[in-house]
């Protein structure tokens, strides 16, 4: 399902960077180069422009605690004296000559960075502008460490990059590239430059796509242009050299090697399954599901957030109690399975099952601190006290554990109703074994929650079997 609103909310709330934001970096960057034209800087100053992120329109939001970053090109023209470090290193002398970027100034190979601690980066790239008669200029950034001039053309790309944008109308091509940036980032299992992901994502547009109508919400451009992604990575199983495709010599994949290319080439094909699986699914809980296990718990969380607190008042709409604990005490824990599963916050399975399943059989035992002496065994559905510690385990109809060299025990943890709701304790996903086949929670909101174990082939990571719906009780 394509959920456009709850897509348009997400980049709007969460993924793009927020206007106070872009107006302090705007404020900043103006500062600076009104420092810097005032400065004593060795070259002559022609002009300043937005680089990267920035310049593309596709910076986003930065993960909690971590600032974002920014590009920000000083032309100049060239300065007969001086070698390529000299670019570099007598703007690193300005910025430190002077007391307001004394203390946040640093030099990357090619660029000065002010630091802004704990709102942004600023990198100030000098570009050599060197005019040809008769023909366009050429542009070079400067390599201190090699004391090197290179090739760059940071406004043809830019300017190519708009061009693949309004081919496909709506923005989108922006949208989706800031919404797989984002899930590089909450994610953290692939790297990629963000030049070479913009690269890449832009390549996927042709000529044809302006007039093909086929992008006509962010959803179905995003489902287009990472499945043309996934495509061309694995028709390529050996790293390919990313180029600018604006300046043939200038090479954007001199981050990457083989194991990480590798890395983003297994991730993006996995992703893109789940992105196809969540677009197509048509039950709109189901999906809303699916799309967070690729976006995670803020896509859609206000509706999820809703729906978390009626799938326990509808079940109470049916008896004459208002709280779950008191109609479990009175009615008994059957009443617990009248609970939808298929809540909105509930994480689906990311593993395929297996043609032929085990039983799995979810065991529990209640303790006063964690790991401390069993105070009781313990049914499903056991109404307990807060502040109480209970041990999960997961057998097989025997009884027997999973011998631990061929399975490994993953549990799915689910908060409900109104105070783990209140208190924004919602959790649906799959956490690890504290050890094998042992999964230890503590009992901390009032309301009706559950446990479930999986047990995974590690061999080929399907899953061999999932145990019922283990219920806690906490009054």
């Amino acid at each position: 399902m394509k959920l456009i609103q709850h897509f348009d909310n997400f980049l709007r709330d969460v993924v793009n960077l927020n206007e106070t934001r872009i107006t302090t970096l705007e404020q900043r960057v103006e500062t600076i180069a009104n420092f810097l034209r005032d400065s004593d800087y060795g070259a002559a100053i022609r002009s300043f422009s937005a680089q990267g992120s920035w310049a593309h329109k596709t910076i986003i939001r930065p993960m909690p605690k971590k600032g974002f970053d920014a590009d920000l090109v000083m032309y100049v023209r060239p300065n007969d004296g001086w070698s390529a470090d000299d670019y570099v290193e007598d703007l690193y002398r300005v910025f430190r000559n002077h007391g307001t970027y004394r203390d946040k100034v640093g030099r990357n190979t090619r660029c000065v960075v002010i630091d802004y601690a704990g709102d942004f980066s600023l990198d100030v790239v000098p570009v050599i502008v060197r005019e040809r008669f008769l023909l366009d200029p050429t542009f070079e950034v400067c390599n201190r460490l090699t004391d090197q001039y290179e090739p760059t053309a940071p406004q043809a790309y830019t300017d190519r990059l708009a061009g693949k944008n309004r081919a496909l109308g709506g923005n989108q091509l922006r949208k989706v590239t800031r919404l797989v940036k984002y899930l590089r980032d909450i994610k953290g299992t692939f790297t990629v430059k963000s030049i070479l992901l913009t690269t890449l994502l832009g390549n996927q547009i042709n000529v044809f796509d302006s007039l093909s109508g086929d992008f006509p919400d962010t959803p179905t451009a995003l489902k287009k242009i990472f499945g043309r992604l996934d495509a061309w990575l694995q028709a390529r199983p050996m790293m390919p050299t990313a180029t600018n495709p604006v300046l043939e010599t200038e090479n954007f994949n001199r981050h990457w090697d083989q194991a990480k290319y590798e890395n983003f080439r297994e991730k993006v094909n996995q992703h893109r399954e789940w992105i196809d699986d969540a677009y197509t699914e048509s039950d709109r809980d189901v999906s809303i599901q699916k799309w967070r296990r690729v976006f995670g718990d803020d896509f859609a969380k206000g509706e999820v957030v809703e729906k978390a607190a009626k799938g326990v008042a509808l079940v109470l709409s049916e008896t004459a109690f208002v709280d779950m604990v008191s109609a479990v005490s009175r009615l008994g824990p059957t009443i617990l399975n009248r609970i939808s599963p298929r809540l909105p916050h509930v994480e689906a399975p990311p593993w395929k099952m297996a043609q032929y399943t085990f039983t799995v059989i979810a065991r529990a035992s209640e303790s006063s601190t964690r790991n401390s002496t069993t105070v009781r065994d313990i049914e499903s559905g056991t109404i307990l006290a807060k502040g109480r510690e209970i041990k999960f385990r997961a057998v097989q109809s025997s009884g027997l554990p999973f011998p631990s060299n061929e399975y490994e025990i993953r549990w799915r943890v689910v908060n409900t109703d109104a105070e783990a709701t209140k208190q924004n304790a919602l959790r649906g996903g799959f956490y690890s074994s504290d050890s094998h086949g042992i999964r230890w929670e503590s009992t901390l909101y009032r309301g009706a929650h559950w446990v479930e174990a999986f047990v995974i082939l590690r061999r080929t990571r399907v899953m061999i079997g999932k145990s019922d719906r283990f219920f806690v009780v906490v009054e």
